[in-house]
């Protein structure tokens, strides 16, 4: 059974455990393949660090400020932000009803706008924890479905972010509580020696993109 919005709830709302029952019983569902998938990126973000100085056992500063440290920073960083956008298009996968594969994930296209929304709000974020940090928490919670509409509905950098800060401003009570809910949890995650971030993560991103399908009125699968 599928439907759109949230099943068994008034379209255009949700509650955090449900949000949290969702993206646990798609998980499970699909553990190994989730699982796989933060170990492949977590072994690709130590591989890059290594190449782009991992190695190096100079106590001189300035080496860290050498093209070849700023070239590895760059591409670290937007290595990261594909990442970020591939979970992101698994669990689109998942709430769809479909479950991803490995390479389900790196289905989308529109690469561009991923990285320039992503740097946006980098930039922004920093400006706002140079704020007293409180600026800062408030932009990264406004713009945390930037990528939901990039990669969902196609959108670009700037409508993308727009549309998430537009639609978590209109739903500031029941989405502060979920986001609230999925830090509590991988603190917790965090705190079994890290493993548990293999769990919490893959939770935390499908309850958000259950969240943000439900109250943009759009498919949830059951």
């Amino acid at each position: 059974m599928s439907d759109y919005g949230a099943p068994g709830q008034t379209p255009g709302q949700f509650s955090v455990g449900d949000a949290i029952g969702y993206g646990w019983n798609k998980f499970k569902d699909n553990a190994l393949i989730w699982i796989g998938i933060l170990l492949i990126a977590a072994v690709i973000q130590v591989v890059l660090n290594l190449i782009f100085g991992g190695f190096s056992t100079s106590s001189d500063m300035s080496s860290a400020f050498s093209v070849w440290r700023i070239i590895g920073s760059i591409v670290t960083t937007i290595v990261g932000y594909l990442i970020n956008a591939a979970l992101v298009r698994g669990a689109l996968h998942e709430v769809d009803g479909n479950k991803p594969a490995f390479g389900s994930f790196f289905q989308f296209t529109n690469v561009g706008a991923i990285i320039i929304a992503s740097v946006i709000i980098g930039v922004a974020s920093i400006i706002g924890f140079f704020l007293l940090v409180i600026p800062g928490l408030i932009v990264i919670f406004l713009t945390w479905w930037t990528l939901q509409f990039v990669i969902d509905q196609n959108e670009d950098a700037i409508t993308g972010i727009k549309s998430s800060f537009r639609t978590i401003s209109q739903n500031v009570g029941p989405v502060l509580l979920l986001a609230l809910a999925l830090v509590g949890i991988n603190i917790v995650g965090a705190i079994l020696c890290g493993v548990g971030l293999l769990v919490s993560i893959p939770i935390t991103i499908i309850a958000s993109t259950y969240a943000y399908r439900v109250l943009t009125g759009r498919y949830v699968a059951a």
